[in-house]
């Protein structure tokens, strides 16, 4: 069988082409396969229709993101065809079933793509908690006046010290970002090796409890996992320092939003939360109107700008499988279970 000879079934939703799968990388990928795209409905379809439609393609390899259907152990086997799914957004736990995964179906998701606009985000939502930008938008917006009273606790990010809970793809992107900035980082994160710290030049802490004491922020990038829910709790919130910043890109169930909250009202700490452990976020939340809180809608992840780079990050996997190179960010079983 010859490279133009393999089909490729684009199961992505209409909202997909243009802001994430440009015109020049879906024409890349029609002159390397044999595209064929799946009905404008292919979101609404059942785990059963889907299943058929991949069997009825003949397709190689499927490309998949928000919005496509679940991807079954069934379907695969009714699709003897199918070796590879290249998902184009970052969590596959909605798109495949881990089995299909250990019967040898291949995964590849957006890898480190993204990993700059988060972190990105992530530095922003730390230097808006320093500067306490949620206070200053409530004086000025809300109640129609000028400084805040709490213009005597800005604080700036230089010389700080940062503590990294988790130490994945984005928060060494967040590590590179903060370095200007003459911070002294320690990171905490019980998989990853010690290699890793000594690259980056950083300090590992081996105590969860001391990453929180010792630091004045706090960025959260663990993966959303039983072990990790509600991690955050309230000793750890209580061990941070008075006026310390707390900032969550990650997955809202990481932080005890209860314990959170009441660490708030006492107006010791500063949160950024761009996560939450129900979205969206109720109109009667409790944190909605903390001045120590700034808030958002879990927007820190590309921006529709950048969206581009997850459809060429599926390309450049594309060009890779094609040729018998080694793929980036393969989902492993071991790695789906720690996917956010």
């Amino acid at each position: 069988m010859t490279v133009a000879a393999k089909k490729l079934l684009l199961a992505v939703t209409p909202g997909t082409y243009g802001p994430i799968l440009e015109p020049s990388v879906e024409q890349e990928m029609a002159a390397l396969c044999g595209v064929v795209k799946a009905p404008a409905d292919v979101g609404k379809m059942t785990p059963e229709q889907y299943g058929r439609l991949l069997a009825e393609s003949g397709a190689e390899i499927v490309v998949t993101c928000w919005g496509s259907p679940r991807l079954t152990l069934a379907a695969l086997r009714g699709a003897p065809h199918l070796k590879y799914m290249i998902h184009l957004a970052g969590t596959v736990r909605a798109y495949v079933e881990k089995e299909a995964i250990e019967a040898g179906l291949i995964v590849t998701n957006w890898g480190g793509a993204i990993a700059r606009t988060v972190a990105e985000a992530a530095l922003m939502m730390i230097l808006c908690a320093l500067r306490r930008v949620a206070a200053y938008q409530m004086e000025l917006h809300i109640r129609k006046g000028w400084r805040s009273p709490h213009d005597d606790k800005v604080r700036s990010l230089f010389e700080r010290s940062v503590g990294i809970h988790g130490l994945g793809t984005i928060s060494k992107e967040l590590i590179r970002l903060l370095k200007p900035f003459g911070v002294r980082i320690e990171a905490y994160s019980p998989h990853a090796p010690d290699s890793d710290f000594a690259e980056l030049g950083i300090s590992r802490q081996r105590s969860l409890r001391e990453l929180y004491a010792r630091n004045d922020v706090i960025s959260v990038h663990a993966s959303k996992t039983a072990e990790n829910c509600h991690i955050v709790n309230a000793e750890l919130l209580a061990a941070m320092k008075d006026g310390a910043a707390i900032v969550n890109t990650a997955r809202g169930a990481i932080i005890d939003t209860e314990a959170l909250v009441a660490e708030l009202r006492k107006g010791r700490i500063q949160a950024a939360l761009d996560v939450f452990e129900e979205e969206p976020l109720p109109p009667d939340h409790p944190l909605r109107g903390l001045e120590n809180c700034l808030l958002l809608p879990h927007c820190g992840g590309p921006t529709p700008d950048r969206r581009v780079d997850m459809g060429r990050q599926g390309l450049r996997n594309l060009k890779r499988y094609l040729a018998g190179e080694p793929l980036d960010a393969i989902v492993t079983p071991a790695k789906y279970d720690l996917i956010t």
